[in-house]
């Protein structure tokens, strides 16, 4: 409790600060600092066209490069150089580079390795720098070029820099006549990007929430509600597969809920990192585990320095996803309480599903509506998963079995899932998909 009281305490100093406008200071420095950081990578990689980085015209831009980095690093702790298409962002702040070829330019000498960004973990010296763009300015290998180029930082000691993936952003709607993203795919990255952002996590980095929001915003573009996004996945770390499993699940309540689009994308980070605090060296086992992990996860979020709304948001829902609804004093944000059900439902299927239904499980949460939960989100819960949540085992009026596969599609078809055929020799789910909304019932559900 006193951890508790102290972090409290804290978020309330800090959301002080925020609304007094220390935010707004600190985003414009990192504005600023950021474009400078930007336009004098792209002066350095441009200017490997006609001299060595080893000639003495490097001497006062990589001189300069080192202390801009260094005095955003003192702002920001890691410092995440991210281009995006022609965009530049630093630490989840856009920066200016229209019209001055900042942006599009670094983007592309990075696209190269097949690198979208570099996360500086620490201050380089000015030998350091010039290694990095030599590096970078460098012939791309013909295979894995990023990996290629990650292996040579290494070697030659540059293990705080760390290269990200191409990745593209979107905060608005995609236009409708783009093509729809494919869920297994969006799935495939998603689980990949889980399992890096916990090492990073678990080898002392700070969080970084960019890619993580990229790739919430393409699974809402994808259509959460897709089958793909609800049958279980194939060898996949556990810890990998509940992270997802209560993101589908955050993302299905707060599109529910009506909450914006950019909330949206902040609820499904809380989500992927909400366990992050069982990473903590000193966070113990079992129950002491289970009761401190919240606070090891808030302090894993503010490690990004600085508070943005965004940020605060994701604090508060990994500070709160443990708390109960019905305590007054320390009743959960409307994150808080949604990571709460989308957990809590994650883990009873996962516990007692070879026990009870999945209809059962979400029959008790509901009845613990107003004690352990928010009663309106709880039902809005049952509403959303249907009256046969994904992964239901199923026995259909012809007598075969299946598993339903999607969230409900509305209130005219909350009774009538799209069921997946269980092969009667394997006993696993077959491709063949079956519309009960064009025919057919179900004659019971079964645990399992």
């Amino acid at each position: 409790m006193d951890e508790l009281a102290r972090a409290q305490t804290a978020l309330g100093r800090a959301l002080g600060r925020a609304r007094a406008g220390e935010d707004r200071e600190l985003a414009q420095k990192v504005r600023e600092g950021g474009e400078q950081l930007a336009q004098m990578l792209g002066g350095l990689l441009k200017l490997t066209r006609t001299h060595s980085p080893d000639n003495h015209a490097f001497d006062a831009p990589v001189a300069e490069f080192a202390r801009a980095l260094g005095a955003l690093g003192e702002l920001l702790g890691t410092v995440h150089l991210v281009t995006v298409e022609d965009q530049v962002y630093v630490n989840d702040i856009r920066i200016r580079s229209e019209g001055k070829g900042g942006g599009r330019d670094l983007g592309g000498e990075l696209r190269r390795h097949n690198t979208g960004g570099l996360s500086l973990h620490g201050a380089l010296d000015e030998r350091q720098v010039r290694t990095l763009v030599a590096g970078l300015a460098g012939p791309a290998a013909p295979e894995a070029p990023r990996h290629a180029l990650a292996a040579w930082l290494e070697a030659q000691g540059l293990g705080t820099v760390e290269l990200a993936g191409i990745h593209r952003f979107r905060t608005t709607q995609v236009d409708s006549d783009a093509p729809r993203r494919d869920p297994g795919e969006v799935l495939g990255r998603l689980l990949e990007l889980v399992g890096e952002t916990f090492e990073n996590v678990a080898a002392g980095r700070v969080l970084n929430p960019l890619p993580l929001r990229r790739t919430v915003v393409e699974a809402l573009e994808a259509g959460i509600e897709a089958p793909a996004f609800w049958l279980a996945f194939p060898d996949c770390p556990p810890h990998a597969s509940h992270a997802v499993e209560v993101a589908m699940t955050a993302l299905l309540l707060g599109k529910a809920a009506r909450l914006p689009g950019g909330s949206l994308q902040d609820l499904g980070i809380a989500a992927l990192v909400h366990d992050a605090g069982y990473l903590a060296p000193d966070v113990g086992e079992g129950r002491a585990a289970l009761a401190r992990h919240p606070v090891e996860g808030a302090r894993v979020v503010l490690r990004q320095r600085g508070f943005s709304e965004a940020k605060l948001r994701r604090l508060r829902a990994v500070l709160e996803h443990h708390r109960d609804f019905g305590d007054a004093a320390l009743r959960p944000s409307t994150f808080g309480a949604i990571l709460r059900l989308a957990e809590d439902y994650a883990n009873v299927v996962r516990l007692y599903g070879a026990k009870i239904t999945r209809e059962a499980a979400l029959g008790a949460m509901l009845k613990a509506g107003g004690k352990l939960y928010h009663p309106v989100l709880a039902q809005l819960l049952v509403n959303a998963l249907g009256r046969y949540p994904p992964g239901t085992l199923l026995e259909l009026g012809d007598g075969r079995f299946g598993r339903s596969t999607a969230p409900s599609r509305g209130e005219e078809l909350w009774d009538k899932p799209l069921v997946r055929l269980l092969d009667p020799t394997t006993r696993k789910v077959g491709p063949e998909l079956l519309d009960l909304a064009r025919g057919g019932g179900v004659r019971r559900a079964l645990p399992g």
